[in-house]
């Protein structure tokens, strides 16, 4: 990741991150909010309304940022609630028919600030109303600020599953104040950690100084440890979506741990949060692919040294129903990329070391395993103490 100061202040710094041949510029700082406003108001001024869509609990920055843009432009503020059954059409089509009525046109601009639910959201009024609109995410928190927005994915739930109905759209910017990511609760923050830990162990493992020094450091707000985390997110993410911008094939290896995380997080019910179950969803993938002979002692050692900062230890299991894990395996959203399979076999990203996956049929990082196998791996990554 390389950054410049910006011309204007040297409080906000400027990088960018790949999607395909579309580059996307992604303006960050600490402590910086006024200077990204008035850089931001530069870019949405030629619109002819500014659709705001923000989460409810963050109404006073969606407030400041409404001021900070009114010399400049129309702002129509519309609030969402960042709550998981709210993440569907439902919710798409009612911020549309909003926004219609509010003024919006062809020639508008979306900003998404919130997390990654409402970004999603947001990013499918964007794609979807008049056949698609300019999309500028503000992320305001770890997870949406280090993965989320650096992606073209678009999606809501079904009831049958998480992110079911989608497209693709790219950001058109990403304007991010560091200090908006210090008031979110700890399971976000542990959230945004987990997938930069995927990062580190699936695409970046001469990282984990880097990272293991951010985590150390993220209960001190005078240290650089959400830069850290930042840096290690673009950074990883750059190459795979350059060559993969949709994330069908080379970009899959950012679904490390998430075919048993996904299982592990809806069996907790919500006890779990998203980040902690996909760091017991890598714990299993690491003891699946040492099962494979793939990995070796020192690389699985890796996962539990990488992971143990964020509570994920296998000294220390959530209490689940393993059966229930092991039923719900069966319903991972990567299946059809392995057409013709059965029950008796799971797709899953496995590494053969650490920062490279495995490649299947077609090149592809994912590999069928049998079922039976990952059940062991889940039974024994999960075992009761």
């Amino acid at each position: 990741m390389s950054a410049t100061a910006d011309p204007i202040t040297a409080r906000v710094h400027r990088t960018s991150f790949a999607l395909g041949e579309d580059v996307v510029p992604y303006a960050y700082g600490d402590g910086c909010t006024d200077e990204l406003l008035l850089l931001l108001a530069e870019e949405v001024a030629s619109a002819d309304r500014v659709l705001l869509v923000h989460d409810a609990v963050a109404a006073d920055l969606a407030q400041r940022v409404v001021d900070g843009l009114a010399p400049h432009a129309l702002v129509h503020p519309l609030p969402v609630s960042a709550r998981e059954e709210l993440k569907t059409l439902e919710t798409v089509l009612h911020l549309a028919e909003e926004a219609v009525a509010a003024g919006v046109t062809r020639g508008s601009v979306v900003l998404a600030l919130g997390g990654g639910l409402v970004g999603n959201v947001a990013g499918m009024v964007a794609a979807t109303l008049f056949r698609g609109l300019p999309l500028v995410h503000l992320p305001t928190t770890p997870v949406a600020a280090f993965d989320a927005v650096l992606s073209a994915k678009q999606g809501v739930n079904l009831s049958a599953g998480k992110n079911m109905v989608g497209t693709f759209w790219t950001p058109r910017s990403v304007w991010c104040d560091l200090d908006w990511l210090r008031g979110v609760d700890a399971r976000q923050v542990l959230t945004g950690t987990a997938e930069m830990a995927k990062n580190v162990l699936a695409v970046l493992p001469e990282r984990e100084d880097d990272y293991l020094a951010a985590v150390d450091g993220l209960a001190d707000p005078g240290s650089d440890a959400l830069l850290r985390l930042l840096q290690i997110g673009v950074d990883a993410k750059t190459g795979p979506l350059r060559v993969d911008p949709h994330e069908r094939s080379e970009a899959l290896v950012f679904e490390y741990g998430h075919t048993v995380g996904h299982a592990v997080e809806l069996a907790s019910r919500g006890a779990l949060s998203h980040g902690a179950a996909v760091g017991w969803g890598m714990l299993a993938a690491a003891d699946v692919a040492a099962r494979l002979g793939l990995l070796d002692d020192a690389a699985v050692a890796a996962h539990a040294r990488v992971l143990a900062p964020l509570g994920v230890r296998v000294d220390a299991p959530p209490v689940l129903d393993r059966a229930l894990v092991h039923r719900l395996l069966l319903r991972d959203n990567k299946r059809g990329y392995l057409p013709g399979i059965g029950d008796d076999v799971v797709p899953m990203v496995l590494l053969d070391r650490l920062g490279s996956a495995r490649r299947g049929e077609g090149g592809r990082p994912l590999v069928p395993v049998p079922t039976d196998l990952v059940h062991a791996a889940v039974d024994e990554v999960l075992r009761p103490v």
